[in-house]
Order: structure tokens, then sequence, then C-alpha cells
């Protein structure tokens, strides 16, 4: 029997470490790759939606998510003096329909949680390897770390996010640099906290809406919240998530920044070009033709909130309030737009009544 291929997996936070566990299932040989020295307290929170607990309950961890959570089960929304604009108990009804509730979890935990099925299952995880440059042969690559280190495999994943040093390594063999992210206008900064019982039960997604600032909480377990503040500022500055080194935590553990996505679309297509006919033409143009519409769509319609949640002057405040108010009279089309985002990536028998 001929030995199984081996990946290299760039990137140990959450794609990384799932496609890890999948890949092991198929038969391969994955190595996880993580620049960090040791996995620690990174960011603030995830929310997870209940498509996205699909694909973990795949690797074993969804269930757990949920025990250490305090699932939501209302959206509440309010202008920044405690107006209430709209609320629905929609959230409620998520496990029922999609088999998972919604969800906030602490990101190292999510991040440790990972790590640990990768483990159990005998997947190496190399941290404090840092990728510095790839190169591919006909029938392998070579990805090229700190401390003068090398290894050879089948082939390469990146899954090493905003700031991929895979994805750089790559376009650059192919002679594309990669572009700065545009400055949004929008900063953000998010912490955790120890909430009273007011911001625990009923669990719920809020939102605040003032004048250019929006501030949204939500639980990540039974005693904590995850807020995060988003504000317009008018001087630039370069965006700054990342997961950061341990020595780095002190300063930076309660800072997130938000760039804006360049165009999607024309930088995937531009780069999958360049990787040439045989890749593009018989995997990366099937992929893209099949998910990068329905990507899109979410990446504007994103967008688009970002910039209603931070609506500045009198006249667009009331004009988003009023949109907002909307939104929440309109239970059905509520729930069909959150349909939209949940019922992908594959369908949920609903239980019986």
């Amino acid at each position: 029997m001929s030995p199984a291929p081996t990946v290299l997996i760039i990137g140990c936070g959450v794609a990384g470490p799932v496609l890890g566990n999948l890949l092991i299932q198929k038969g391969y040989h994955p190595i996880v790759f993580e620049k960090v020295s040791e996995l620690g307290d990174a960011g603030a929170s995830l929310m997870l939606m209940s498509n996205g607990l699909k694909v973990l309950e795949l690797v074993g961890v969804a269930d757990n998510i949920t025990a250490e959570s305090n699932p939501i089960q209302r959206f509440i929304d309010s202008t920044s003096d405690g107006k209430l604009l709209g609320s629905s108990d929609l959230p409620s009804t998520f496990k029922d329909k999609y088999g998972h509730p919604l969800a906030g979890i602490k990101r190292t935990s999510i991040n440790l949680m990972l790590k640990r099925t990768l483990l159990d299952r005998d997947i190496e995880v190399r941290e404090g390897w840092e990728l510095l440059d790839i190169e591919e042969k006909k029938d392998s690559v070579t990805a090229y770390f700190n401390h003068e280190r090398a290894v050879t495999a089948s082939f390469l994943i990146g899954c090493d996010g905003i700031k991929s040093a895979s994805r750089r390594a790559l376009l650059r063999s192919k002679g594309i640099a990669e572009g700065l992210p545009s400055y949004t206008g929008l900063t953000q900064t998010a912490g955790i906290s120890k909430a009273p019982d007011s911001l625990l039960t009923p669990a719920a997604m809020r939102n605040w809406y003032g004048d250019g600032t929006h501030v949204i909480a939500y639980p990540i377990s039974k005693t904590h919240i995850s807020w995060a503040i988003t504000r317009r500022e008018t001087n630039e500055a370069a965006e700054t998530w990342r997961p950061y080194r341990q020595e780095e935590l002190p300063e930076q553990k309660s800072q997130l920044s938000l760039p804006d996505l360049a165009s999607v679309d024309t930088r995937f297509e531009k780069a999958v070009a360049a990787l040439g006919p045989s890749l593009s033409d018989a995997i990366f143009k099937p992929y893209a033709e099949k998910r990068q519409p329905r990507t899109s769509h979410l990446v504007r319609g994103a967008r688009a909130v970002g910039e209603q949640r931070t609506a500045s002057g009198e006249e667009a405040c009331a004009l988003r309030d009023g949109l907002i108010t909307e939104k929440f009279a309109d239970e059905a089309l509520l729930a069909s737009r959150m349909d939209e985002l949940l019922r992908e990536p594959f369908q949920h028998t609903q239980s019986p009544a």
C-alpha cells in the first residue's frame, strides 16, 4: 500500500484544524503549521451561526461549543439611549430548524478545542513555524519556514487568514503583488466582560445604535458577554487584526480592527488565472462558479449593514432606526433573510413536532 499523501496546512485557527480533521478521514496525512509559538488569548469572540456549527459537528466540537456558550434566544435592537427599536424570538427556533442554535464563544476556546481534535487524532501540529515561501514542482510543493526549515509534501493549503503568508507567497511566485486593504472609515474595539443577569437573561444578541457608533453584545458563557464598539474615524490607520504573539498580548489583546475587503471577484479571478489552465479549469473555476456568487452576495450585504449601523447625522440615524423597526415588524421577512444565511452548506431534517 502506498503511503498517504502528505498535506501541509498553514494556519491553526478555525479553518486549518477543521480541514485537517476532514482530510485525515479521507486518507490523507495532514500536518498543521502555526506561526505563533503557542496558541493563546487572541481576539475576543466568534458568533457561530447554525450553519457554521453544522460543519463543526463533523469534527466533533459543536456540542462542546454549545455547552460552553449560552445560546442566543432573542434579537434585541435599541437606540443608544435605550429606546427599543425591535426584538424577535426567532433565534429560539434555529436549533429545531437548522440542527444548531446561534452560539457565541471566546475565540481562544474554539481554537484550543480544535487544536485538541488534531492531537487526539495524532495529527501533527507544529507551532512556531512561520511560513516564508513556497516552491512548487510538478508533483510536489516545498514550504520554507523560519529558522531555515523546509517541508515537502504532495500539496499545501493556506488557512492563514486575512494576512495570509501562503497567499502572498503563491501570488509572488506568479508575479502578482497583493494590494493593501482599503480604509473603510470604520474602526472597532472589542472585549469580554463579566456581565449582570440583565445582559445574560434572556440570552440575546443585543445591538445599540447611536450617531456614527454601533455597539453589539452577546453572551459567550453563562457568566460573560463579548462586546464590540464600531465607530467612524476620520484618520486612516492600517488594520491590525491578527493572531498576536504571546509577548504582544499585554498591549494588543483588547484591540480589533476591521479592514475593508478588496474586490473579491476581481482578485480571485486574477489569482486563479495565474495558476494555469489545469488547476483553474478543472478545480478552481468550477468551485468559484458555484460559490463566488453567494460569497459576493454575503460580502455586499455585510458591507451594507456595516454602513447602516454606523449612520452619522440626525437624518441618516432616523432613517436607519426606521428601517430596523420595519425589519422586526415583518417576522416572515426576517425569517426569510435568516434562512438565506443559515440553510447552507447542507440541509437539516427538522425534528417532528
